[in-house]
């Protein structure tokens, strides 16, 4: 499961979530997006699915609100000035450092609650309000 963490303040949070699952382990299928979701409802889906389904992999992340393609354009860049930093940041002395992280992961037992479909539902609604301008 993949899961994107943005800071506890970002306005990220407040945007619409949505889950893609993906075939994993060599299973062969098309992958699907789900949503929008409030990011907790999202995780939780995600969870329940990937933890329950062998071969799948699910990825969750924010909606994020464009209206032309200068705005998507500028994200990309901004997303690769992101990466170049972070390149930038894994060097010493100009040559690259390798912070392979693989041997130090941990399976964590995770228990959870999933929202139950008049949760989601209302969660949905909120989401929509808020995409179209609409106060609660």
């Amino acid at each position: 499961m993949i899961i994107y963490e943005p800071d506890e303040e970002s306005e990220v949070n407040e945007f619409p979530w949505v889950v893609t699952f993906e075939p994993s382990g060599g299973e062969e299928w098309d992958s699907f997006v789900c949503g929008p979701y409030e990011r907790d409802h999202a995780i939780a889906l995600a969870e329940a699915v990937a933890l329950d389904e062998g071969g799948v992999l699910a990825v969750v992340v924010p909606m994020l609100p464009a209206f032309s393609a200068v705005d998507v354009v500028a994200t990309i860049e901004e997303l690769r000035q992101a990466v170049e930093e972070e390149e930038e940041d894994d060097q010493v002395n100009g040559t690259p450092v390798d912070f392979d992280d693989d041997d130090e992961f941990e399976e964590q037992e995770v228990e959870f609650e999933l929202p139950s479909p008049e949760e989601i539902k209302a969660g949905m609604e909120r989401t929509y309000r808020r995409l179209i301008g609409s106060a609660d």
